[in-house]
């Protein structure tokens, strides 16, 4: 088996978490393994073509992928997907409701970075909100709904122990920024109240592993990032009132 090229330090969980970037837009897929079971969880399976799917399918060979997740519907996020339903027919693909949209157009959007695409598998499980995931003997993902890049963006969060949180965080936070929302249907506002969420749900000590870029953590945005400034800066009751539309638990 081979690894993926970056492993993230998260020694005492009893689960093994890599990820690697690819395709043209550098977008980085996750993996994550169970020690005890050997079952395991993509997240986002960004692959382009066969070379890279390759090193994607290699780095899980040995393992059983019970489970797809997909943090959004947008293309750089879901491109190797038809290949990996392929090579693992039995592992379920989740993705939120509200993404239906964007997933349906990512093989038209692609084209704008010169992808051609396969037609995508449907999906076959649908994240709720407060949803938990549990991938063999080790691993567990609470499923936080957290749009603004995306209608029915995920973040899928690991908070078993008290020694900081695990989040694989799609497009919402990167380091020193945030996803676009320049997109036809994202929203600046609800990606402020999805960024002031992270803050009041999970662990200030936290990772964030980005959909692009390198690993960051919360507290470390708080001090630095100009977005999560202006969302932990912003009334309590606009935050309550986001709480209610998006009925966030």
């Amino acid at each position: 088996m081979h690894s993926l090229t970056k492993q993230i330090p998260i020694a005492g969980r009893g689960y093994d978490l890599a990820y690697q970037a690819f395709g043209p837009v550098a977008c980085n897929a996750y993996t994550l393994v169970c020690n005890v079971t050997n079952q395991a969880a993509i997240v986002d399976p960004s692959t382009y073509d066969s070379s890279e799917f390759s090193v994607l399918r290699d780095s899980l060979e040995g393992n059983e992928v019970k489970h797809i997740l997909l943090t959004h519907g947008h293309v750089d996020h879901v491109a190797g997907i038809a290949d990996a339903a392929k090579q693992w027919p039995n592992a379920k693909i989740h993705l939120h409701p509200l993404e239906e949209e964007n997933y349906q157009m990512a093989r038209a959007r692609g084209k704008d970075f010169g992808m051609e695409l396969p037609k995508l598998p449907s999906p076959t499980d649908e994240i709720v909100d407060g949803n938990i995931l549990k991938i063999g003997e080790s691993i567990q993902l609470k499923c936080l709904h957290t749009p603004g890049h995306a209608p029915g963006h995920i973040v899928f969060a690991d908070d078993q122990t008290d020694n900081g949180d695990v989040i694989v965080g799609g497009d919402l936070l990167f380091r020193g920024s945030v996803g676009r929302t320049d997109f036809f249907n994202s929203s600046t506002e609800d990606l402020l109240a999805s960024l002031r969420r992270l803050y009041e749900e999970l662990d200030d000590e936290s990772i964030v592993l980005s959909g692009h870029t390198n690993p960051t953590y919360l507290n470390e945005e708080r001090a630095a990032n100009p977005f999560v400034a202006h969302a932990l800066s912003s009334p309590e009751e606009w935050y309550e009132e986001a709480k209610e539309r998006h009925e966030w638990k």
